[in-house]
């Protein structure tokens, strides 16, 4: 008998292993959300050479506000997660948002050459926190989504990596297909804004699917996670992982500019280039 009491109290506690086919509505829906991540990011840098006038300058700023965005959400919604026993609702709400604040961004930008102008001239460098704002606060949501969809499946710590990496390779697929998506064929058929619009509507596809995938299972709720003190090896890691994330962006603007001779028009080689690179990362 108490055997029996044990095996069943073991299974009420310890959360079972992922498995491979429990991945595939939320991997479905981080290749969902990164198609729209990635159109955005292609309609933004595309609006920013408008805004800025140099192609270069709006490159780089284009990246390092989407990318910065993307950490910043990443620490702060991962680090919420851990609190929560539904996160799935938490990632169905960053989508809603994504789509409401990729909009709006991208109509802002549309009429934000003239302010950015202005500003130039009465505050010089720090004109460029318009942009970079512009870029980052949407950015910042969308950096919430992975962490969140991982954390809610609940895998076991040795799955983790695995299920993980999965995911994460879902999100990146779905950001080569938006990459392509919109370079090739939204902008030239929708427009900027138009293509914008169906970027929202992908977020808003992702967040009915994660409501649909919390109603269609049944998960223990879990103990908010505690947050192990980091040690001297972790952050270590994290200082060379950034080092390393920093060289790799910057080789993506140097490739971006050096291979614009070979297409006919920079949005074509920047597509190129950041769907090349997101192929390694996929990889």
């Amino acid at each position: 008998m108490s055997s029996r009491v044990a095996s069943k109290t073991s299974a009420i506690s310890t959360p079972h292993p992922v498995a491979s086919p429990a991945l595939l509505i939320p991997a479905l829906l981080l290749f969902v959300s990164g198609a729209a991540a990635l159109v955005y990011q292609v309609l933004w840098i595309k609006q920013l050479s408008l805004v800025v006038g140099v192609e270069v300058y709006a490159i780089t700023t284009g990246i390092s506000a989407f990318f910065a965005g993307l950490a910043l959400g990443g620490w702060l919604f991962g680090r919420w997660a851990d609190r929560l026993s539904q996160p799935v609702l938490l990632y169905a709400g960053l989508e809603v948002l994504v789509a409401v604040l990729g909009v709006g961004a991208t109509f802002a930008m549309s009429l934000a050459a003239s302010p950015f102008a202005w500003l130039e001239q009465q505050v010089g460098l720090l004109a460029w926190v318009l942009p970079f704002a512009l870029v980052g606060i949407p950015a910042l949501l969308m950096g919430g989504t992975l962490p969140v969809l991982v954390r809610s499946l609940a895998a076991d710590p040795q799955q983790l990596g695995k299920a993980g990496g999965q995911l994460y390779a879902a999100n990146t697929a779905g950001a080569i297909a938006g990459t392509l998506l919109a370079a090739f064929v939204l902008i030239a058929t929708l427009g900027v804004r138009g293509s914008a619009v169906a970027a929202a509507i992908l977020n808003l596809l992702a967040a009915v699917g994660a409501l649909w995938f919390q109603r269609q299972r049944s998960v223990p709720l879990q103990a908010p996670a505690k947050h192990p003190s980091s040690t001297a090896p972790d952050r270590l890691a994290l200082w060379l992982y950034s080092i390393a994330g920093g060289v790799a962006l910057g080789y993506e603007v140097v490739w971006s500019q050096s291979i614009v001779q070979f297409m006919s028009t920079r949005t074509y080689a920047f597509a190129v280039v950041l769907a090349t690179y997101l192929t390694g990362l996929f990889l």
